[in-house]
């Protein structure tokens, strides 16, 4: 009975001490936001179908892709700086006019590479993918420039606000897509999907507004060159580690209706994921703030680290059982999305817990060795992929995806240990 009572206490500390930082917030935010965009998957699935799915899937894989050198970095660089200038506003306007330049140089830019890469390469098998990613590329600025002036404010730690734009852009956006669909199929999430970018970038401009500015500050800059640099290209191989394994069954199997079926068991996933990720969106700037106060920040890291495993491994061991009831909602050819799943959930532990690494090495200017690490994954998932996917199919792509998360994993856990805690050695 003591036992159950002292965790019982501690339960209740940490729901009153997540729920003042904006953790709870934001945790519930993002599983409203999971448990609409699992609805809207369902949905979709039933109105459109696996094939029509897998070229959804497609575009969205490339999309989360082109986002980062769009970004070139400067998301995880603003909220940092913001957070290091609470209450600052000339400094905070400085951070957000100077990103905002420099992001629309690189949106542009990335925009004009993603154009000569559908028409000069073929990189992208999905013809009908391919046609929507055309226009789709007009948008990555608007993308872009939502997702700075969110980092905005999260910088200045209004976590409360954040949750809710998300949970009025997810759900505004869930009745806009899954109605538009109805009427034109895939056309209508086509325009859906655009209309709500453009409802992000409006939420967001009118509560960043105090600090929204166009003035360019060259300390900014070099700061965000020196640390968004090497951020950009952590994140962009991040990104492409998640996304690789649909692009790869999509151009080695060329199914699209397989390519849905596994796209559908990664999504749910990366659903499950956003709960613990709620917790680390708040680590963040609490990491920036509190830099100098290395014993602080080692004894926060040995608390989330144990209780982000605990969460995680309930999490999978829960969705494990269930799936098999799950996955039939979207309709019965996904029955088969059940297997990769239940290899992919795996994988969701370690990588809840190498994203609490990620963000101790970017809060604190070690993006140089999250390079690093991040780039040796990319090269084993995709080396993984290619070898594991002809010969295994879904399962393939699946188990190397799960292997790759715990060996970056390991890598990272290596890493923070040595260059944080032990050398101290931040930026």
């Amino acid at each position: 009975m003591q036992l159950i009572s002292r965790l019982a206490t501690t339960l209740k500390r940490d729901a009153r001490r997540a729920w003042r930082a904006g953790a709870g917030f934001i945790a519930i935010s993002r599983w409203t936001s999971a448990v609409v965009g699992i609805a809207r998957r369902i949905l979709l699935a039933r109105i459109l179908g696996a094939e029509s799915i897998g070229h959804i899937a497609v575009i969205n894989a490339v999309m989360s892709v082109v986002r980062l050198p769009a970004g070139a970095g400067t998301f995880p660089v603003v909220t940092k700086l913001v957070a290091e200038n609470p209450g600052d506003l000339p400094a905070q306007r400085r951070v957000i006019g100077t990103s905002v330049r420099i992001n629309a140089v690189t949106s542009l830019l990335a925009v004009g590479v993603l154009w000569g890469i559908l028409t000069f390469f073929n990189v992208i098998r999905d013809p009908v993918a391919k046609r929507f990613l055309y226009i789709f590329a007009i948008f990555v600025p608007v993308i872009i420039f939502s997702g700075l002036l969110r980092c905005g404010v999260m910088g200045q730690r209004r976590m409360k606000t954040v949750g809710k734009l998300d949970m009025t852009a997810t759900m505004v956006g869930f009745v806009i897509v899954v109605a538009l669909a109805t009427f034109w199929l895939l056309r209508g999430w086509f325009i859906g999907s655009l209309v709500s970018f453009v409802l992000e970038l409006a939420l967001f401009t009118w509560f960043i507004r105090p600090i929204l500015s166009w003035k360019w500050d060259r300390d900014v800059a070099l700061r965000i060159a020196k640390i968004g640099g090497l951020s950009f290209l952590s994140q962009l191989l991040s990104v492409l580690v998640l996304q690789v394994d649909t692009l790869t069954v999509s151009g080695m199997l060329e199914d699209p209706a397989l390519t849905g079926i596994y796209n559908t068991a990664a999504l749910a996933v990366a659903q499950l994921s956003l709960l613990p990720g709620a917790v680390l969106v708040v680590t963040f700037p609490f990491v920036a703030e509190n830099r100098n106060n290395m014993p602080l920040l080692r004894e926060r890291y040995r608390e989330l680290r144990k209780k982000l495993l605990f969460m995680t491994a309930a999490l999978a061991a829960v969705a494990w059982v269930l799936c098999p009831w799950f996955f039939p909602i979207f309709g019965a050819e996904f029955s088969a999305s059940t297997a990769p799943f239940r290899v992919l959930v795996l994988g969701m532990i370690a990588r809840s817990l190498y994203v609490l690494d990620n963000t101790y090495l970017e809060a604190l200017g070690r993006t140089d060795v999250l390079f690093v690490v991040v780039t040796l994954s990319t090269a084993l998932i995709i080396g993984l992929n290619v070898i594991m996917i002809p010969r295994y199919g879904l399962m393939g792509a699946a188990w190397a995806t799960t292997i790759s998360m715990f060996v970056g994993l390991l890598m990272r856990e290596i890493v923070v240990q040595y260059f944080i805690f032990h050398k101290k050695a931040i930026r």
